[in-house]
């Protein structure tokens, strides 16, 4: 994917615009670190349900990077439960919340 803002902006602002999203696939953000935000299961009841999605390795990982036009390139990475690949896997969906 590509924003037209810089690194900095367009992670302020992805980090707010893919809490949703990310909630949709069953994960939340837990780390922001320069040029990235990494995401983990939702805290949820029973502990073992959480539990078995981290030992399954959901996760994801977006990454950014200033690109050659001056704006920023976009990379989301990681795994989710079988059930949510379908809307994970969709391009669109993550775009759309970037826009």
């Amino acid at each position: 994917l590509s924003m037209r803002e810089a690194p900095a902006e367009a992670q302020a602002r992805a980090a707010t615009a893919l809490s949703e999203p990310a909630k949709a696939v069953g994960l939340r953000l837990t780390r922001r670190n320069a040029g990235e935000l990494s995401y983990k299961p939702r805290l949820q009841f029973p502990f073992l349900v959480m539990l078995w999605h981290n030992l399954n390795g959901e996760q994801m990982t977006v990454t950014f990077a200033s690109n050659e036009t001056g704006g920023t390139r976009v990379t989301i990475s990681g795994a989710v439960a079988k059930a949510n690949r379908p809307l994970a896997a969709d391009s669109e969906y993550w775009s759309e919340a970037l826009r």
